[in-house]
């Protein structure tokens, strides 16, 4: 009898490190988390970084809790708080009509079509449900459910140690600033001294005119703005504008492959800092002409 010779199940290879635009998807349509754990499982370790953990929350996270506190004041509504936060005008649409239409077991077609009192309920039961959906957002990116281990070693990240915090009826601002002294012990000045110069030029070479607003150039400052200045802090604002340069730098020296869906920024990131780049997209996402 002949046949196909038996194909031996590939052995995972690799340390990846996953950016924030991953994380994120992950948690969005079961049709992007079924294509990125199969490709997940190709490699031997998964790890992230403090500062993805800081930009999760920053996004879905806060956005989460934006969400909660239009539905918890007295006689909200449903249709009306999903109305004025699904405005298209505001940059997070996406993502906050992914909460509303994935995370939320709640539905109401039109606010023509629901009394005010079933409408008040609906409120009452999103709310209530989001409650149980913020924590466990923080609690899935720090687990091993997510990755096998977070990196912050480096740079010892104050804004993303603290949890999501309800004091009574609302969550308490979800990125509070940065203040040496008070609640500021992080090292970040101290890293980006001693990690960046030689990681400037490097991507300053990769910067073409077209490229002078794009993230890179931004990283590029933040990082010249503390080298030039001895007593520079920076605040949480700051490190974002730095951001994937950070993560990047945080996760240096313990990962092989970087994986992201953002190519214009990865690609010369990974090139700087030895990592192999792996772009991520979705096939099927793309319309069918």
């Amino acid at each position: 009898m002949t046949g196909r010779p038996h194909e031996q199940p590939r052995t995972p290879t690799g340390r990846a490190l996953l950016d924030t635009t991953v994380q994120l998807d992950r948690t969005k349509y079961q049709s992007r988390k079924e294509t990125l754990e199969l490709l997940l499982a190709n490699y031997e370790f998964k790890f992230a970084t403090s500062l993805s953990l800081v930009e999760f929350k920053a996004t879905i996270i806060q956005e989460c809790i934006t969400i909660h506190n239009q539905l918890r004041a007295k006689g909200a509504r449903f249709t009306r708080a999903r109305d004025l936060l699904l405005e298209k005008s505001h940059r997070q649409i996406s993502l906050r009509a992914h909460i509303f239409n994935n995370f939320l077991a709640v539905f109401a077609q039109s606010s023509f079509e629901i009394t005010q009192e079933e409408d008040e309920l609906l409120a009452e039961k999103a709310r209530l449900q989001l409650e149980n959906i913020i924590p466990e957002l923080f609690r899935w990116f720090s687990s091993e459910e997510s990755v096998d281990a977070i990196l912050k070693d480096k740079l010892r990240c104050d804004r993303a140690r603290e949890a999501p915090l309800k004091r009574r009826a609302a969550y308490t601002t979800n990125l509070p600033s940065c203040h040496r002294g008070q609640n500021k012990t992080c090292r970040v000045e101290d890293l980006i001294r001693a990690e960046t110069p030689e990681l400037i030029e490097k991507l300053r070479s990769s910067l073409g005119k077209s490229d002078a607003e794009s993230q890179l150039q931004r990283a590029v400052e933040v990082f010249e703005s503390v080298i030039k200045n001895p007593s520079k802090e920076l605040s949480v604002d700051d490190c974002r504008r730095a951001g994937d340069c950070l993560i990047a730098i945080e996760a240096a020296g313990s990962v092989t492959h970087a994986l992201s869906s953002n190519a214009r920024e990865w690609e010369p990131i990974s090139e700087a800092l030895d990592f192999e780049f792996v772009h991520i997209t979705f096939p099927e996402e793309r319309t069918r002409s």
